[in-house]
């Protein structure tokens, strides 16, 4: 279990130090399912990281009011965690999200 909570420790402080959610999702989705409970597997299985930042603020590793970094600056969707593309735009920009859609505009 503590190999899957460094992972997720590094995927919420340091985004660009792991690889994206999908891939270590692929990788570990049975070690997932034999070490976690029931209802954290379903947790992380629908939720991905957001799940994930809940079983560490559960265990009482991240504040209950932590908000993740901006996906301008991780380079990284808070929510899913996969890894999101900046688009120039007229009114400044945007950080999208190919799982969750348009994260952030920026302006």
């Amino acid at each position: 279990m503590e190999e899957c909570l460094v992972y997720f420790r590094a995927a919420i402080a340091a985004p660009h130090t792991v690889p994206p959610w999908s891939e270590w999702w692929a990788a570990n989705v049975d070690k997932v399912e034999r070490i976690f409970p029931l209802i954290d597997y379903v947790r992380l299985k629908h939720r991905k990281l957001l799940g994930a930042r809940q079983i560490l603020q559960y265990a009482g590793e991240l504040a209950p009011d932590y908000r993740p970094p901006s996906p301008r600056l991780s380079g990284s969707c808070g929510e899913c965690g996969e890894r999101t593309s900046f688009t120039e735009t007229p009114s400044g920009g945007e950080v999208t999200c190919p799982t969750c859609g348009v994260v952030e505009t920026v302006v």
